[in-house]
């Protein structure tokens, strides 16, 4: 009997308690913002690395092929595309790999035009093998994971009542489980994507007067998606699971406080995306943008922190009510 009292002390998770207890983590760990501080500054002092002219001759060559349907208009088309692409690939930087999905160290720069800070340009080195790209890129990827890692894991201590020191097994085990994660959610869009996107964009094609609601559609189809999976990388961190372990259970507690758990991220969308607007106004020549850095860092990880506590607290509410149920089916039972 003392065992249901105290399951039923145990309250479903709160928005509001979770971010405060989150942002105390990091203010109390403030080491840990370092992370983001340090990917920024790179890639704002760094090199720009780039693969213009490795793959701007082989997009031209398919805008030529396809602008044979556009009849007197082709050569508008060719043009339009040169100065798209070439804008486009003048200002990606294949230091942007670093940043993984969906576990990784979050970046004000990341996707932004960085060619210049205030010390000058930033010095272009151009790839013209696709060899060295590709291994580059992948470099990168695995470099962004595992990095990513130990991030999200000192997150995940800090926000734990009795703190652990961190081990080197655990992490590289966490790493390895994380890089699955991201395969698994990868191919899983793969599959539901593709066909729903052609079948989008032929109905954008040949009922242009829906507009972009098909391509908003597909955006409510990635959200429903990806919601019942947003804790995963929590399941990994926190509780030592592997992926798809750490998927159920994010499945599982989503599916339980869908209304709470949908709110939660909307608010931490808002705050994310919504001050990711105030830190990026400065220009990329002033040194005001190293505000923006600080402030996009410790809100960052604030919030992933917050969402470690909604978690921890999400999963012992479940679980409460898992055993309150069981207990009560075996007292109907008896």
């Amino acid at each position: 009997m003392p065992d249901d009292k105290t399951t039923r002390k145990i309250e479903a998770p709160r928005i509001m308690p979770c971010l405060v207890e989150g942002f105390n983590a990091i203010a109390s760990h403030v080491y840990i913002i370092g992370f983001p501080i340090l990917f920024d500054l790179l890639l704002w002092f760094g090199p720009l690395v780039r693969i213009k002219e490795l793959l701007l001759p082989a997009v031209m060559s398919a805008s030529q092929i396809s602008a044979a349907a556009y009849g007197e208009e082709s050569q508008v088309f060719i043009d339009s595309s040169r100065q798209l692409w070439t804008a486009l690939l003048e200002e990606f930087n294949l230091l942007f790999g670093l940043r993984t999905y969906p576990i990784g160290i979050p970046s004000l720069l990341v996707g932004k035009a960085v060619n210049e800070n205030p010390l000058g340009m930033l010095p272009i080195i151009e790839l013209h093998a696709i060899e060295n790209a590709f291994w580059l890129t992948i470099a990168f990827s695995l470099v962004g994971a595992i990095l990513g890692s130990l991030y999200f894991s000192l997150i995940a201590i800090a926000t734990q009542a009795i703190e652990e020191p961190l081990r080197f097994n655990l992490l590289v085990k966490q790493a390895i489980q994380a890089i699955v994660l991201a395969i698994l959610i990868f191919l899983a869009l793969f599959i539901i994507c593709i066909p729903v996107f052609c079948l989008f964009s032929s109905m954008a094609l040949f009922l242009p007067n829906l507009g972009t609601l098909p391509f908003m559609l597909l955006g409510l189809i990635l959200v429903w998606v990806l919601l019942p999976v947003a804790f995963s990388p929590h399941g990994i961190f926190a509780n030592q699971l592997n992926a798809t372990n750490a998927i159920l259970n994010s499945i599982r507690l989503v599916r339980s406080l869908m209304a709470t758990t949908g709110m939660f991220f909307i608010i931490l969308i808002l705050l994310g995306y919504g001050l990711d607007f105030l830190w990026a106004t400065p220009s990329m020549n002033s040194w005001m943008l190293l505000v923006g850095i600080f402030g996009h860092a410790f809100i960052s990880s604030g919030l992933i922190a917050a969402s470690f506590s909604f978690y921890k607290k999400g999963m012992q509410w479940l679980q409460a009510n898992l055993k309150e149920m069981s207990t009560d089916n075996l007292k109907k039972i008896s």
